[in-house]
């Protein structure tokens, strides 16, 4: 009994120091029988990456860190969702405020929920890619990070009819190859202006206190699509903005 307690406070552990922005790295081969995953993983393999991938239109960014600092525009983005108990009260918030996101959605989550992913594009926001299983990108290779975000695609297109444009790596976590897998798959890699770490809760009091000294022109909001103190953080944070003059907008307004 001792012996299993060790180990598992040892895997406690391990799985403590992979927290990153609210949501652990998951191993992607636990999704290796998911058939979109399955059918990435065969269609990467076959494409000629440095010949045959699909650009990025020109004039597209490769990263997109912020917005137009000449404009009060602000753009809120929800990362790891969707969630069958959280995303239809922030969907009903946003549309009492009428406000249009962005949400970077997770391909394992969705495909528990694609109605609940068809509601988020059908109620105007934009769908964006936070990869398939949630994996650290930069400890994989070109081929497993495209299979990664392909996957994602052809999930998010196939539920929604859109292919996502713009794609955020967990946590943030990139390098010049994952950026480059973006590219070849036509999308742009997005970061932020403002990130409260709302998935601690804090306290909204502590959440607005981190956001309100980076509220600029152009800024992208990071929060999580999930935890407790998200939505009435939102019913601060959205109408003070609005009445600074700020308008909320999606990511493609920009690009």
């Amino acid at each position: 009994m001792l012996c299993a307690f060790l180990l598992a406070l040892a895997n406690a552990s391990i799985n403590a120091k992979r927290v990153y922005h609210g949501s652990a790295y998951n191993d992607a081969t636990l999704e290796s029988t998911n058939p979109f995953w399955v059918a990435a993983s065969t269609q990467v393999a076959k494409m000629d990456i440095e010949t045959g991938g699909i650009m990025l239109p020109i004039g597209s960014p490769a990263v997109l860190r912020h917005g137009p600092a000449d404009k009060k525009e602000l753009a809120l983005t929800f990362d790891d969702g969707p969630h069958g108990h959280f995303t239809p009260k922030l969907l009903d918030l946003l549309d009492r405020y009428r406000v249009k996101a962005t949400f970077f959605v997770i391909g394992k989550m969705a495909y528990k929920d694609p109605a609940l992913l068809a509601e988020i594009a059908r109620r105007g926001h934009l769908v964006a890619n936070h990869t398939f299983s949630h994996a650290n990108l930069r400890r994989q290779s070109l081929s497993d990070i495209e299979t990664e975000y392909l996957a994602a695609n052809n999930l998010i297109a196939a539920v929604t009819g859109q292919t996502p444009r713009f794609c955020r790596p967990p946590g943030g976590d990139r390098d010049g190859l994952t950026t480059r897998a973006a590219q070849l798959l036509g999308m742009t890699t997005v970061l932020w202006t403002a990130d409260p770490l709302d998935y601690s809760n804090p306290g909204v009091d502590v959440l607005m206190a981190r956001l309100r000294p980076k509220v600029a022109n152009g800024g992208i909001i990071l929060l999580h699509d999930g935890p407790v103190q998200t939505l009435p953080l939102l019913e601060i944070l959205i109408p003070e903005m609005q009445a600074k003059g700020y308008t909320f907008v999606r990511l493609d307004k920009w690009i």
